[in-house]
């Protein structure tokens, strides 16, 4: 009796613990469609960044930054050094983020006169994480 009684203690910890690890992990089934949104958010990021590598060289005037801008369906704002767009939009997340929804964020740092001064830069995040 007082064996079964332990062992029935024993369990019960072990479930409670592997219950709290999977919430604190953010453990969940991701579903195929899921996974597919995940691919097309990586791409898209990886995709954006090598356009604007190439496309946004050291030199570019502002009219063809606005342009790329455009083209890539970014929002596009200026401040006296830069211009920058953020979309929102849907991935797959990690463990340990709550939703899927992510950004993608450029940014352009210009010179004076509007012209690139220094590579693009891409970023890609969810934004729900821990």
């Amino acid at each position: 009796m007082i064996a079964m009684l332990a062992t029935k203690k024993v369990v019960l910890a072990a479930v409670a613990v592997a219950m709290l690890c999977g919430l604190m992990t953010g453990c969940r089934y991701r579903s195929t469609a899921c996974k597919q949104r995940g691919a097309v958010y990586q791409g898209r990021v990886k995709g954006l960044e090598r356009a604007a590598i190439d496309q946004l060289k050291i030199g570019t005037k502002k009219e063809d930054v606005v342009r790329f801008f455009a083209e890539n369906k970014f929002p596009i704002s200026f401040d006296r050094s830069s211009a920058t767009g953020t979309i929102y939009t849907l991935g797959c997340s990690p463990n340990g983020c709550g939703t899927d929804e992510a950004l993608i964020g450029l940014r352009v740092d210009l010179d004076e006169a509007g012209s690139v001064k220094s590579k693009p830069v891409v970023v890609g995040i969810y934004t729900n994480c821990l």
